[in-house]
């Protein structure tokens, strides 16, 4: 005899249905703008959004370096805060179209930007960090606030 599904009762059913309906809201979710980015609607004609910039961050021993992607964003348009734990990175860019057809004005607005926080593994100098953009690439030189030596990281010891 071959057993059916839909012939006899399955006590996991009841999970299955409950998995499929997680599918369903995970694939609805992923439709959308990336995981990484999200959308702050502004008003009518009004389109903004915020991604996160890909970053680099190198360990120099005793500083940090870090590049960031800041692609179709101008010098004045980006914010850069330093704490001794945290760098906290914004970046807009605004696009303005005005068209003028027979007597009508219409003007469109685009807001984009990258927003950034990005937690450091050891405490820096804020007063000292420099920063430098050019072609679209911001990097920061972060130093350090107590460097490690190489004989704080330890040494490895072979066993026998």
């Amino acid at each position: 005899m071959v057993w059916r599904r839909d012939r006899y009762w399955d006590p996991f059913d009841i999970m299955r249905e409950i998995q499929e309906e997680i599918d369903a809201i995970f694939r609805d979710f992923m439709r959308g703008p990336r995981i990484w980015s999200y959308r702050e609607p502004r008003g009518i004609g009004i389109s903004e959004t915020w991604r996160e910039p890909f970053v680099d961050i190198f360990d120099r021993g005793d500083r940090f370096i870090i590049t960031v992607e800041l692609p179709g964003v101008r010098k004045e348009d980006i914010k850069l805060r330093v704490t001794e734990d945290t760098v906290y990175i914004e970046a807009q860019i605004k696009r303005e179209k005005e068209l003028e057809e027979e007597g009508a004005i219409r003007i469109e607005r685009y807001y984009s930007g990258y927003r950034r926080v990005i937690r450091l593994p050891e405490e820096v100098i804020p007063e000292k960090a420099k920063a430098r953009y050019n072609n679209g690439v911001l990097e920061i030189e972060l130093p350090k606030k107590a460097p490690k030596k190489e004989s704080e990281e330890g040494f490895e010891v072979k066993i026998e």
